[in-house]
């Protein structure tokens, strides 16, 4: 009993579920061939086929819930994304063998009249994969596993399959006995169009296909109206098992340091997470202009600016000391701020004068926008 309660409920859902399609599998296939079911038999195969989907979800949520790891750092969700997968493909090829055998049968026009019996145990059947289906999807929704929440509509099919076998049985008792076999060609292309929508989402997660176009614009309408932020743009989600990974660029104004600049960001991080619980990260690249209207920008580093700065500062014989260099890249363009410290012994016109000089130089380069220069006098901050 101790051990039961460590175990985890993902895993504790899987094993009931596994136990329970076992027991139905047994009691379809007796229930099938003593009642004269084909609809029923083919039930059973479809149960049987459950029991190894349920392997799937145990294997993969287990491997799914580990937490991240060097060689993993987004966690190991895709496992259950897989996992996902896998089932959709196993329920698909339950579903074209099903259809495979009642075709057959139609065929052959052989069908034999069902028993009571087979009723009985549809009805079973129907009661108890209505249940596993409520109880699992509760289970896989509060731990955000998407290989549970797909075992749980695996259930509703089982569920589903049972009520087109019994209206087959009850249909062929009556005195149709084509309906037997007919209700187990329904339950095959039911069973398939089942496993196709999951197996459809389990491939979009793989290839990282990106939230609805509604959730998009949803976690925009947030990160816009998060202050600090003029506005958002190339905004890129998807998922990995059921976590959500973002990365988004924001515009904030281009005055602020970078460390003003890192905590919007940061804010903009703290938000959506917990706007969206299930979201894993959220990385924030921060603009000072909409970068998404520049086709190409030739950016010139504070390393390239020092080395056309420093020569032409030596050329005027110390009259100038630089104190500080500020490099701006805006809408595709270079501006440069540049701090200097000038000789008080010299006149205001006199450092006008050699300061237009120092801006001209730098305005030959091609890839300088713009230039602002700042004159400090001795230990003043007068400009």
């Amino acid at each position: 009993m101790a051990e039961a309660k460590k175990l985890n409920p993902g895993v504790k859902a899987t094993l009931v579920g596994a136990g329970a399609n076992l027991g139905l599998s047994i009691v379809k296939f007796i229930g099938g061939i003593i009642g004269n079911s084909t609809a029923m038999v083919a039930d059973a195969v479809h149960s049987v086929s459950d029991l190894l989907t349920d392997a799937i979800v145990l294997f993969t949520h287990n491997i799914g819930q580990k937490p991240k790891d060097e060689d993993h750092p987004y966690g190991h969700g895709r496992a259950e994304t897989i996992g996902t997968t896998a089932i959709g493909f196993f329920i698909i090829a339950a579903g074209v063998g099903l259809a495979h055998e009642a075709w057959d049968i139609i065929q052959s026009g052989s069908a034999e009249i069902p028993k009571a019996l087979a009723a009985l145990t549809a009805l079973v059947s129907i009661a108890t994969n209505e249940w596993l289906f409520r109880y699992t999807r509760s289970i896989g929704e509060k731990s955000n596993s998407p290989a549970l929440v797909a075992n749980a509509w695996h259930h509703r099919s089982d569920a589903i399959s049972s009520i087109a076998a019994l209206v087959g049985i009850v249909g062929a008792m009556l005195g149709f006995p084509m309906l037997d076999p007919i209700a187990a060609a329904g339950v095959a292309f039911m069973v398939m169009k089942v496993g196709y929508e999951i197996t459809l989402g389990g491939f979009r997660d793989l290839m990282d296909t990106a939230l609805s176009e509604k959730q998009t614009h949803d976690i925009q309408v947030v990160i816009d109206d998060i202050p600090g932020v003029i506005k958002s743009h190339d905004l890129r989600t998807r998922r990995i098992g059921g976590e959500i990974l973002m990365d988004v660029h924001i515009q904030v104004d281009n005055d602020l340091t970078v460390t003003e600049g890192h905590e919007v960001a940061e804010r903009v991080r703290r938000k959506l997470i917990k706007v969206y619980p299930n979201t894993q990260d959220v990385l924030v690249h921060v603009d000072a202009y909409d970068d998404s209207q520049v086709e190409s920008i030739h950016n010139i580093s504070r390393e390239d600016v020092a080395l056309l700065v420093n020569p032409i500062l030596t050329n005027m014989n110390g009259a100038f000391k630089k104190t500080r260099l500020r490099v701006h890249h805006l809408n595709g363009k270079n501006f440069i701020e540049l701090y200097l410290r000038g000789d008080p012994t010299k006149t205001i016109t006199e450092s006008e004068t050699r300061l237009e000089g120092i801006k001209k130089h730098l305005l030959m380069s091609e890839h300088i926008d713009g230039v602002k220069l700042f004159l400090e006098i001795g230990r003043d901050d007068d400009h």
